[in-house]
């Protein structure tokens, strides 16, 4: 099966060509119709993404609008939208990280570890010095 499906892309693509050698022989600019044909081919395949039972239908509107934004010229819209929306979102997590700062006391079994540890330290510090006078 797998043959045959590139056998049938191969036709489709040289179809495609010959037909656009055609056009521009004729006197119609290939650009154009490229043009109007890939954003019509990605419309379609969101819209039919949209209207199946199979497949998400969010993608499929977002690929509906991709596809309509590249036909109307103003894809750049999209990007900069989507630009404008990280940046405000960035903004916001930093601003909302500042007010995360608790300045509430330590738990209970904070200050109780902080203790023993700060006991064990100055035992720490008296054996040091019991056993400096020892030596000296």
């Amino acid at each position: 099966m797998g043959e045959r499906s590139g056998k049938i892309l191969l036709g489709l693509v040289l179809l495609l060509i010959g037909g656009l050698v055609l056009l521009d022989q004729i006197g119609i600019d290939s650009g154009d119709v490229i043009g109007l044909l890939i954003p019509a081919v990605i419309m379609i395949y969101g819209a039919r993404k949209i209207m199946g039972s199979s497949g998400s239908r969010f993608w499929g509107i977002l690929i509906f609008l991709f596809g309509f934004l590249m036909l109307i010229g103003k894809l750049h819209l999209l990007f900069t939208s989507l630009l404008a929306v990280g940046v405000i979102y960035l903004g916001y997590r930093l601003i909302r990280s500042k007010d995360d700062v608790s300045k509430e006391a330590p738990p209970e079994w904070e200050r109780q570890w902080a203790r023993r540890v700060l006991k064990e330290e100055t035992l720490d510090q008296w054996e040091s010095r019991v056993n400096k006078t020892k030596r000296s």
